[in-house]
């Protein structure tokens, strides 16, 4: 492994850790304000403004690691601004003409409908101007992004809790984090990229779109069924087990989700940008592919072993005895979080081979898979462990899936 890689992995993780330290401490409070049946309720809302998050991009932003022209890249800039707003708009539009049927939904979506837009809005121009940041190799810039993000988001709910209270003072302390980060991010990419990609011309605009039609073609789809097969579980154990279950649940993926988001997603960073760069110049990626499996593989196996056994009482002492369930959750799930938490960074090769379609079909087969699991058992423990179970098994073949694809000619 490169002294550079992992000089760029340290630059953004610091970042990640002050973003994971501040939504894990928050959380201590959030549980204490909040009841199970308050954070399942709002995990639920939640899950549908990220869904729609990733409809708003139209994945473009992945295309900005493909450019190689300057008129080209700012032109991709300029079409997710625009998608983003224009698609925003419309599902706005949407939820209003369709809000007599949205009692078949969780009733928080339908109470806060615009919220949930704006939400999603937010965060898909968050998802953009990250992505920039990366682009430009502004690590240390990326990390305070993801911190003013947790900060923000840390700071607005909270304060919510006492002026607000209730489902109401988490989902308005998320819009006002969210778009306060944005925003601070935004000026970080820099005035001159953001005034470049506003002159860009129409017509490289809509030749760029052409170009990486394969991103809204294959990766839309393939992203927006993995986002719904990893959010829809919290709305139907809310269906089928009720509100506290699910915001064990919620917990769950919050705190488990934490070392997933602390390294795995800073390498991430840093190997998308190696990666692709190594397949444009050398038509392979294999060496930092293995390279950054080993690492991540050797890192995620001393904390997940030890969690097995202490991970029930570890949520208990530090939550309070109502969350104790969520720790049980988890250890049932490890399984589950150890394969994502290796597999996930190195599947962004599929992107950089542009073999969309593939994943396209192991997206549909998991969200199949996320569907039965959740349906079909008849307890909650029986519930977790097949999903558990089933999810380890996708994320080994995407494993080879991704591994295919780091030669330039896995066609």
């Amino acid at each position: 492994m490169s002294a550079i890689f992992i000089s760029r992995v340290a630059r953004v993780l610091v970042g990640t850790l002050g973003a994971q330290l501040i939504t894990i401490g928050v959380t201590l409070l959030l549980v204490r304000l909040y009841s199970p049946a308050e954070m399942g309720a709002f995990s639920a809302w939640l899950s549908f403004a990220t869904i729609f998050a990733v409809v708003v991009t139209g994945r473009y932003e992945l295309a900005i690691f493909s450019t190689k022209e300057k008129d080209e890249f700012h032109a991709v800039i300029k079409l997710v601004v625009l998608l983003t707003v224009s698609i925003s708009v419309l599902v706005a539009s949407g939820l209003v003409l369709v809000a007599p049927l949205l009692d078949s939904l969780p009733s928080v979506v339908s109470d806060y409908w615009l919220g949930l837009t704006a939400v999603s809005l937010g965060l898909g121009a968050n998802k953009l101007v990250l992505s920039l940041l990366t682009y430009q190799q502004s690590f240390n810039r990326l990390g305070g992004a993801r911190v003013s993000l947790a900060a923000c988001i840390a700071i607005a709910q909270v304060s919510a809790a006492y002026l607000v209270g209730g489902v109401a003072g988490l989902v308005y302390g998320q819009l006002f984090g969210v778009m306060v980060a944005t925003a601070l991010a935004a000026i970080w990419v820099g005035k001159p990229l953001i005034s470049a990609s506003a002159t860009a011309s129409w017509s490289m605009v809509k030749q760029s779109a052409v170009k990486y039609i394969n991103f809204p073609k294959f990766s839309l789809p393939a992203d927006l069924i993995n986002t719904i097969a990893s959010q829809i579980p919290v709305v139907l154990l809310a269906a089928k087990f009720g509100g506290e279950s699910a915001g064990w649940f919620a917990l769950t993926l919050k705190i488990m989700g934490a070392p997933i988001s602390l390294l795995a997603a800073s390498v991430l960073d840093v190997f998308k940008e190696q990666a692709a760069r190594d397949y444009r110049d050398k038509g392979s990626c294999r060496s930092i592919f293995i390279k950054t499996f080993k690492l991540l593989a050797v890192l995620a196996l001393p904390p997940f072993v030890a969690f097995w056994f202490v991970g029930e009482w570890a949520f208990g002492f530090i939550f309070g005895d109502e969350w104790a369930e969520s720790g049980r959750y988890a250890v049932l799930m490890i399984p589950l979080f150890y394969m994502r938490f290796v597999v996930s960074p190195l599947s962004y090769t599929i992107y950089i081979a542009q073999r969309q379609n593939l994943d396209l079909v192991w997206q549909l087969t998991l969200l199949g898979l996320t569907v039965a699991c959740f349906t079909l058992p008849d307890t909650v423990d029986s519930v977790l462990w097949l999903y558990s179970i089933g999810y380890a098994i996708m994320y080994f073949i995407y494993f080879w899936m991704s591994f295919y694809c780091t030669k330039g000619d896995a066609k």
